[in-house]
């Protein structure tokens, strides 16, 4: 551990040198909060302004894709930061788009500007078409499904896995895939949207988009891990989003698609909320597993090929995940 924390203060200082190097004499540079990810970020403040350092180790990081999907989307008017400066150690100078989250928007009452702004820039995303922005396999959904039976299901709580799951899995599966297809962020929740002081939008933590199910990002947006909109302001960004967008599915058919894709995307945050505690010792977030759970357990109720997992998730997950986890 010794070793361990004294590469990463030798990190930091490369780092801290190289923005110095970039940007002249630094007045501050500030350690930021970290996600799920490897990446360390800080906040290097010269006389010309601040920029976000990013230490994206390379043999964990495709720092090259982060850098042409950068060149990509902002060609595309997606606001994605622009790379200002960049070294093979993994170092990125990323431009600077302040710290007020969606998710502290929202706690202010901001909630209808923020939902706008995503939804115009989502309805951007969705239309940039390129080579470089591969697909999101059907393999990829099962996997991420098997994040959480072995994370949070075996290894986190010590439970069996029934023995429908594969029945359920496949439902979930089939749903994302009989979607049209997009590019999609991935992440496109409150934590990665940010409400910059001029009032504009900043969109963070790209460097993952696939063409994948045209609900996903909608979905990430509106059943946010760490924001619970009410039923009423679901539906009514639903409606306000198949007016905008041409998806070429009926009402009905986009609701379930939008539903049984977002029971996915949380069975496999869940997964890796546990796997973030097991496998790299951060509790950053034990308590949004609760919550992410209640959320699976509430919509797949909605549906009766569902209704064994939202049982099962409902009475036996919840309960030893609160257990071991605890609510925020």
């Amino acid at each position: 551990m010794d070793e361990r924390r004294h590469f990463m203060n030798d990190r930091v200082r490369q780092l801290e040198d190289w923005c110095a190097e970039q940007l002249g004499a630094l007045a501050s540079f500030e350690p930021l909060a970290q996600e799920a990810s490897t990446r360390q970020f800080y906040r290097a403040t010269a006389s010309d302004g601040s920029r976000i350092a990013m230490d994206a180790p390379p043999e964990t990081e495709n720092n090259a894709q982060f850098r042409a999907l950068s060149g990509l989307f902002r060609a595309n008017g997606v606001p994605v930061p622009e790379v200002c400066a960049f070294d093979p150690r993994g170092f990125l100078l990323v431009s600077d788009f302040g710290d007020c989250r969606f998710d502290q928007a929202y706690a202010d009452g901001r909630e209808e500007q923020c939902l706008g702004l995503a939804l115009d820039a989502l309805l951007r995303i969705q239309s940039v078409a390129s080579d470089i922005i591969p697909p999101y396999e059907t393999s990829r959904f099962r996997d991420e499904l098997g994040i959480f039976t072995e994370w949070l299901v075996q290894r986190f709580l010590g439970l069996e896995t029934p023995s429908f799951i594969d029945d359920a899995w496949e439902t979930l599966i089939e749903a994302t895939q009989a979607q049209p297809m997009v590019t999609v962020h991935r992440d496109y929740h409150s934590r990665n949207l940010l409400l910059c002081d001029d009032g504009s939008l900043g969109i963070v933590d790209f460097q993952d988009a696939l063409v994948g199910p045209v609900t996903y990002d909608l979905v990430s947006l509106l059943r946010d891990c760490y924001h619970v909109f009410s039923e009423a302001t679901v539906a009514e960004w639903l409606t306000q989003y198949l007016q905008m967008a041409n998806c070429g599915l009926t009402a009905r058919d986009f609701r379930r698609a939008f539903d049984l894709t977002g029971v996915q995307r949380h069975l496999k945050a869940a997964g890796i909320f546990a796997r973030l505690k097991l496998r790299d010792g951060r509790d950053s977030h034990l308590r949004d597993i609760a919550p992410t759970l209640e959320r699976v357990a509430d919509v797949a109720g909605g549906y009766p090929e569902l209704m064994e997992l939202e049982r099962w998730v409902g009475n036996v997950v919840l309960p030893a995940a609160i257990r071991e986890a605890g609510r925020p």
